[in-house]
């Protein structure tokens, strides 16, 4: 099997290393670990450590640029791309699965047969088709699985272990907390007025586009962000509408705040310089749909706006890490989440994100903040 050149030393965290030790010992496995808590590293541990050919597999451009830029700072690697248009094959090659998925099957044997270790990135993907076409067809020795939220809402987790067997290590956000890794976000829950006459499951997606809609709502959601923005923070605002993120960003702008809409419709390049600005602190807020829930490394975040109901275990918690990873220009950081109490359903789905949120900071859920639409401290 080909060695790889030597490449820089890698400090690990010492949950890092022991995921990293137990893939030399078992060859394959996932591991767990919530965002901010340095995945990526264990990934690229496992590249110094097995010194083998890699091939790291993710389902974005946007995670692959992340991966290019980070293999290049740590481990002084030029690691090959495919996806973008790009075939650069490489000793560690970064490869966006959609782009594999369309080649035939010979090319596509060819291609796997040179890799010793197969990372997969977000690896909660795995159960989707194309993942597993191309896991399955991978004869690489080690496998290594990085998830920061293993429970799929389709039941499909059991398929995670079936292709990369059991964990190698489950961090959990209280550990990192205690190991003084991440830091804890303050909940506030914004109570709005919105109402509707809602009765069953058709009038679901007819409700959510009023939400989009409500201006009084819109205009709560506007003078919070405003208000965080001014006072130098730097804050993503989160909509599941591609008209919602555009209205809110436009309202936020006219108050005279720069804020920039990251969607799928925004070309790579741009939304690379927009996450740039913000990493910089020169961009102060961003309106995003969940493109922005998978991959974004943003450390100086420090506001989360919740501007659309939602329950999603996985991107509650995807969101919740965002804002823990410390950084020096952030002093607190706050998750705003905008409540519709008087639509019962809507309360419900809140009361679960208020039980998550309570479960990963370990905190009783009466000790979250709330305010009423008026204004107000919080409790």
């Amino acid at each position: 099997e080909a060695q790889l050149e030597p490449m820089s030393e890698l400090p690990l965290r010492d949950y890092q290393a022991a995921a990293v030790d137990n893939l030399a010992k078992v060859t394959q496995g996932t591991v767990v670990i919530p965002c901010g808590g340095g995945k990526t590293r264990v990934g690229m541990g496992a590249i110094a450590r097995l010194r083998t050919p890699t091939l790291i597999l993710v389902h974005t451009l946007d995670l692959a640029e992340q991966w290019l830029g980070e293999l290049r700072d740590k481990l002084g690697l030029e690691a090959g791309l495919i996806g973008d248009g790009e075939e650069r094959v490489a000793p560690v090659t970064v490869a966006v699965i959609q782009a594999l998925a369309r080649w035939d099957e010979a090319k596509l044997d060819t291609f796997l047969q040179g890799f010793g270790l197969l990372v997969l990135d977000e690896a909660h993907h795995v159960a989707a088709s194309t993942f597993h076409r191309v896991v399955d067809r991978c004869p690489a020795r080690y496998r290594l699985g990085l998830t920061a939220t293993p429970e799929r809402e389709d039941g499909l987790t059991a398929l995670l272990d079936l292709f990369l067997g059991a964990p190698l290590a489950v961090v959990t956000h209280e550990e990192l907390v205690a190991a003084g890794v991440l830091t804890v976000p303050e909940i506030r829950s914004v109570e709005t007025a919105f109402t509707y006459p809602y009765t069953g499951a058709e009038d679901y997606a007819p409700m959510l586009a009023a939400v989009a809609r409500d201006e009084a709502r819109n205009r709560l959601i506007v003078e919070s962000v405003v208000d965080e923005a001014r006072a130098g923070h730097v804050c993503l605002v989160l909509s599941g509408r591609i008209d919602h993120c555009q209205l809110l960003a436009e309202a936020i702008g006219a108050r005279g705040i720069s804020a920039a809409v990251l969607t799928g419709e925004v070309k790579r390049e741009r939304r690379k310089e927009l996450l740039d600005e913000a990493r910089a602190g020169k961009l102060l807020v961003l309106v995003a749909t969940s493109l922005a829930d998978e991959g974004l490394d943003l450390p100086r975040l420090a506001r989360v706006f919740l501007a659309y109901p939602g329950r999603s275990r996985g991107r509650t918690l995807q969101r919740l890490g965002r804002l823990m990873r410390p950084h020096a220009d952030k002093h607190d950081a706050a998750l705003l989440d905008f409540v519709d109490r008087k639509v019962p359903i809507l309360r419900r789905h809140h009361l679960e994100r208020r039980k998550l949120y309570a479960e990963v900071l370990g905190l009783p859920a009466s000790k979250l903040g709330t305010r009423k639409a008026a204004g107000g401290a919080c409790a």
